[in-house]
């Protein structure tokens, strides 16, 4: 099957993790710009949330591409 059909076929999930990752990706920008306004502790569990956040989407974006609903 064509990867290009793949991917219109499954648009709104993909589109779905896509726009969790860049909401992700935003908050992490906007914590590493006022690391100093912010404590460490927080900054590292911020780091830590948005990049959990980011790899289980990526996941979750694979898993759909791969393994979606079959039509």
């Amino acid at each position: 099957m064509d990867f290009w059909f793949i991917i219109k076929e499954r648009y709104i999930p993909l589109s779905f993790f896509l726009i969790i990752i860049f909401i992700s990706l935003f908050f992490f920008l906007v914590t590493w710009k006022n690391k100093l306004n912010i404590s460490k502790k927080l900054i590292v569990i911020i780091t830590t949330i948005c990049f959990v956040i980011t790899f289980t989407s990526i996941l979750a974006l694979i898993f759909t591409v791969a393994f979606g609903y079959n039509s």
